[in-house]
């Protein structure tokens, strides 16, 4: 499985659209944080110009991973050939969730360098209070993208179809979906007799996590729930469903 893991990695980094696309966010980045404000900036401007661009994480650099990751191997049957060699399936779905958080990993962490970096090239240094909320952010976006993509890939594995995945991972991460859901829970019958449901969606629960820590407030409960309803119980689905099915890819 390892090895299937980390050869697949390569194939995703030697993509073209990856070796352009990811640079190309940080070129955009780095743009923003050198000339968001002009001359008259302070930091806290370099905090809300770095959020900003952090928030474009998931659906630029996320759809552009997921794509790779998944779309490719369904198109190209790689999976079934992994399994004719001997694969399991589990192992598929667990090497693909472990590709899928070393991506991100390898993109967020040069990412938050540029965040933590530029704003200094400004003489625009963070507080400790902008520090923190910056850092915070960055971890919120990889659980948020991360989650988003067990989500999609396992609408992928029970469907085995990509472009459901993506379609569906696309309006996850544009936040299409989030607000179409949050209209739906604070409007109508559904407001009157469930009440507010709109704070137990992954997004406004990861905000509401790192509202939490900056408020010194308990967290560890709220994100705990997080994980284990959208990230962990997508990925138990995944790993039962795509056990039991007929491989028609």
């Amino acid at each position: 499985m390892h090895n299937y893991m980390f050869a697949d990695i390569s194939r995703v980094l030697k993509k073209r659209s990856v070796r352009f696309g990811i640079p190309g966010f940080a070129l955009c980045l780095a743009l923003l944080l050198l000339f968001y404000g002009g001359k008259g900036a302070v930091s806290a401007d370099m905090r809300r110009a770095a959020e900003f661009a952090l928030d474009f994480f998931p659906l630029v650099i996320g759809t552009l991973l997921f794509v790779s990751v998944y779309a490719d191997d369904f198109k190209c049957r790689a999976m079934q050939v992994a399994i004719g060699a001997g694969v399991s399936r589990e192992g598929i779905v667990l090497a693909k969730f472990g590709e899928c958080a070393l991506l991100l990993l390898f993109t967020l962490l040069p990412t938050a360098a540029l965040c933590f970096l530029l704003p200094g090239i400004r003489n625009l240094f963070y507080t400790g209070a902008e520090a923190e909320a910056v850092a915070l952010t960055i971890a919120q976006v990889f659980l948020r993208t991360l989650g988003f993509m067990q989500l999609a890939a396992t609408l992928c594995f029970l469907t085995q179809n990509s472009l459901q995945g993506v379609i569906a991972f696309a309006l996850l991460s544009s936040n299409a979906m989030y607000i179409l859901i949050t209209m739906i829970f604070l409007t109508g019958p559904l407001k009157n007799n469930v009440g507010r449901l709109q704070p137990f969606l992954y997004t406004a629960l990861l905000h509401s996590v790192q509202t939490d820590i900056l408020s010194g407030k308990p967290f560890v409960g709220t994100l705990v729930f997080a994980i284990g309803m959208y990230m962990l119980l997508p990925l138990i689905l995944a790993l039962l469903g795509f056990r039991k099915k007929e491989l028609s890819f």
